[in-house]
């Protein structure tokens, strides 16, 4: 993990996206096809955007206080595994926060929103981009029909803040925080309405980050944008039947108790009992296998 704090300025700056717009096309066939034009158009765009009939919100830029936070350096399950193949259903993610919140897995729990948004772009840089501010070029394997493993690129990542990949293959699932909600929920920056027509409050899960697929909702390789997927529950809400591909963002309060006498030892018991899970995600390549090992039973049972 690496510690995150400080004040600083996070969220996207100018338009660097050309946009092809793919809502009312009906049999458009490769709209990938039409980014050429569209970055040509736009000024200041330095790379594509396939927008899809919906559309997530991209967040301007906002001044944010970060409270000391450690931050997992990669995705979950670490460099040199692969992603999970199913990804977190609603219904997973709030069965993992919960499992978090038990306890005695070294204090982790799920980042908010703020921060990853702050760990991915630099509270100082803040980075457009996961890589930078420019064009992506070959970075973060986009250019791939297959993900490779985690850590694959080297400069698909933020060296100022020693966080690499959030937003830039996959999205994650966070926490929606006080700070965030009230600067994403204004109506000048596309309202915090919720699937199915919820209110989004403090603690819901949303998922944050673009992904490397150009064709897409949310805005690729960036941490500045977010979409939502509602309520847990429903129909195949314990099944990942449609391959979901959101992932979890791990993080942990920074806890000065650990430097005591007696609490090394809690903390020794709490890294081995994750280091586990870890171990679960990298064998069996399974979120749904994490929550099992973890809970001790179906996760669905969670409610």
């Amino acid at each position: 993990m690496v510690l995150i704090e400080g004040q600083g300025q996070v969220g996207m700056r100018g338009q660097p996206y050309g946009r092809v717009e793919t809502a009312g096309k009906q049999g458009l066939v490769a709209p990938e096809a039409g980014c050429d034009a569209a970055i040509a158009a736009t000024e200041g765009a330095v790379t594509c955007w396939v927008q899809t009939n919906e559309v997530d919100p991209v967040l301007p830029p906002r001044s944010v206080q970060v409270q000391p936070v450690c931050v997992d350096a990669w995705p979950f399950p670490g460099p040199g595994a692969r992603y999970s193949r199913d990804g977190l259903t609603p219904s997973g993610a709030l069965a993992l926060q919960r499992l978090l919140d038990r306890g005695g897995l070294g204090g982790r729990r799920l980042c908010t929103a703020t921060e990853l948004q702050a760990a991915v772009a630099g509270l100082s840089a803040n980075r457009r981009f996961v890589y930078g501010d420019e064009a992506p070029g070959a970075r973060c394997g986009e250019d791939r029909m297959e993900v490779g493993p985690i850590g694959g690129d080297a400069a698909c990542g933020n060296p100022e803040t020693g966080v690499y990949e959030y937003g830039a293959v996959m999205s994650h699932w966070v926490l929606a925080d006080r700070a965030f909600l009230e600067f994403a929920c204004r109506e000048e920056n596309g309202g915090c309405q919720g699937a199915g027509g919820r209110t989004l409050g403090e603690g819901d899960r949303i998922v944050l980050g673009g992904t490397r697929r150009v064709l897409t909702r949310q805005a690729p390789l960036t941490p500045h944008t977010w979409h939502d997927h509602g309520l847990p529950g429903g129909e195949g809400s314990c099944t990942n039947d449609l391959v979901w591909d959101d992932q979890p963002a791990i993080c942990a309060a920074p806890d000065p108790r650990w430097l005591e006498a007696r609490r090394p030892a809690d903390l020794a018991q709490g890294q081995e009992a994750w280091m586990r899970l870890v171990g679960v995600a990298r064998e069996e390549g399974s979120m749904e296998a994490v929550l099992r090992a973890g809970l001790g039973r179906s996760w669905c049972e969670e409610g």
